[in-house]
């Protein structure tokens, strides 16, 4: 599913609403599934944005690990979890946005 991602924090604090609707959203592929975390030692819910370009899936942000699905609406939905950064997990939420139209 192609999608516009904007995070809603930064290292686990909450960005003010402004600045976190000023930035462009990510656009990319949004893949969720379950794998295995090698480091926590079982599985997880990954919620991943993907550039599918030139045939490569290459990560747009870190992945969005304990995903859950706080809402979804209207074509927008919102999740949440920990991303983890410079080895530190850090909270995380996702407002992500179905691209309709976005090449």
């Amino acid at each position: 599913m192609r999608v516009k991602v904007r995070p809603l924090q930064c290292k686990g604090q909450l960005l003010p609403r402004q600045l976190a609707t000023q930035q462009p959203p990510r656009i990319g592929a949004l893949r969720v599934a379950e794998e295995r975390d090698h480091e926590l030692g079982r599985p997880v819910l990954r919620a991943r944005l993907l550039d599918m370009q030139n045939g490569t899936e290459a990560d747009l942000l870190p992945d969005l690990s304990d995903a859950r699905l706080l809402w979804a609406e209207n074509n927008r939905l919102r999740f949440a979890g920990f991303e983890r950064v410079d080895n530190a997990n850090y909270a995380q939420t996702w407002e992500v946005e179905v691209a309709e139209g976005v090449a």
